[in-house]
């Protein structure tokens, strides 16, 4: 994905078309689905990106974005967590001598400033176009524990920090999707993959499985299906002109 980012990036500087139809603010409402690959897939399964952008959209088609989204998954592929409180028969008790259910979840963030470029196409009664775009960010992701039926002491708020496998770090992001924006306003939307790279490191200070000092680097990348529903914010309209 990140090849095919860079072929369509000398043609999209090159073009010098202009679209005073413009929607200059744009505000879209974002779900990917997306497989983890490198550290990533070793720790979690697929998962969902929800989340929102604000895009500035200027007359040469350039776009500028700001975006937000919450990680969320159910598919943790790290065995034998709890190991070293699980206790002789494999299970955790609770502080009434009860087995507790314990629940595990991928939870985290990515957030990424973009720049792009609209190449348009010409499709009837809207201002469409294939987007390529690339961003710098920060992710971070952790396992999040649930813990349900009474209290359990081996897993209160600050011992979970010691099995969350918290991690974080700088990100890149490359996308190309494309984008429908209806002369009528009616419907507006963006769809397409995307690709980001994360160089992740340890945030917790020791891993409590293993009672190791937390200090790893991690190359985590996330593939993605994306979707968004548009939202323009201002929209003027004038004449339009072409120049090479």
């Amino acid at each position: 994905m990140r090849y095919l980012f860079y072929l369509f990036f000398p043609i999209f500087l090159l073009s010098q078309e202009e679209d005073k139809q413009t929607n200059i603010f744009m505000f879209s409402l974002n779900y990917s689905y997306q497989i983890p690959e490198f550290d990533l897939k070793d720790r979690f399964g697929p998962n969902s990106a929800l989340g929102f952008t604000l895009t500035k959209k200027n007359n040469k088609n350039y776009l500028f974005s700001l975006s937000a989204n919450s990680i969320i998954g159910d598919k943790i592929r790290e065995e034998n967590i709890f190991e070293p409180i699980d206790g002789n028969n494999g299970e955790i008790i609770n502080i009434d001598g009860q087995i507790p259910i314990v629940r595990l979840f991928e939870r985290g963030a990515q957030v990424h400033f973009d720049v792009g470029k609209k190449i348009k196409l010409n499709l009837k009664k809207s201002s469409s176009g294939i987007i390529t775009s690339f961003g710098l960010g920060f992710v971070y992701h952790k396992i999040f524990i649930e813990s349900l039926m009474g209290e359990i002491p081996q897993l209160n708020e600050e011992l979970k920090k010691g099995y969350d496998r918290l991690s974080g770090g700088f990100s890149l992001k490359q996308s190309i999707m494309f984008m429908y924006l209806s002369d009528n306003d009616k419907i507006n939307f963006h769809l397409g993959l995307e690709v980001i790279e994360s160089w992740t490191s340890d945030l917790r200070v020791q891993n409590y499985t293993t009672g190791a000092i937390m200090n790893e680097s991690r190359f985590d990348m996330f593939i993605g299906l994306k979707f968004g529903w548009i939202l323009p914010l201002k929209k003027r309209t004038t004449s339009s002109f072409y120049y090479y």
